[in-house]
């Protein structure tokens, strides 16, 4: 289940682990740094909870390299298919939570509509009393 956005410190740029990624010497440093945005962006759109598999490193603009160094720097860590981004589920919706929100929304509209049309004596459970 997408999430239509995704939380990102405003203090991003002076944080440590970031500070420290642009201080490395490689030449893809701000690559990586870039990548790991994106990957914030492209977890959320895609519901892994702050999973990358390996495949998925093109579209959040990254390669081994990148990764390599955001492993280093403590931003994401080694997983069986590919990486996890670091502290994910403590500063993110995970899906889960998303996926109970909507459901919530859903019946609420449903229980809103059975009431305006039936009578508030209809909603039944969580079912209008008409679908039975």
């Amino acid at each position: 289940m997408a999430l239509p956005w995704v939380r990102l410190d405003s203090h991003i740029g002076s944080h440590d682990k970031i500070l420290n990624l642009l201080a490395d010497p490689s030449p893809k440093r701000w690559q990586a740094s870039f990548s790991y945005v994106c990957a914030l962006g492209w977890s959320g759109d895609q519901g892994t909870d702050g999973k990358v598999p390996a495949v998925a490193l093109g579209f959040v603009h990254g390669n081994t390299t990148t990764a390599r160094l955001l492993v280093k720097y403590g931003l994401w860590k080694e997983a069986l298919t590919g990486w996890e981004i670091v502290n994910y589920a403590e500063r993110q919706e995970l899906t889960v939570i998303t996926a109970a929100k909507r459901e919530g929304r859903r019946i609420a509209a449903e229980k809103a509509n059975c009431n305006r049309w039936h009578g508030k004596d209809c909603w039944r459970g969580e079912v209008c009393g008409r679908e039975k």
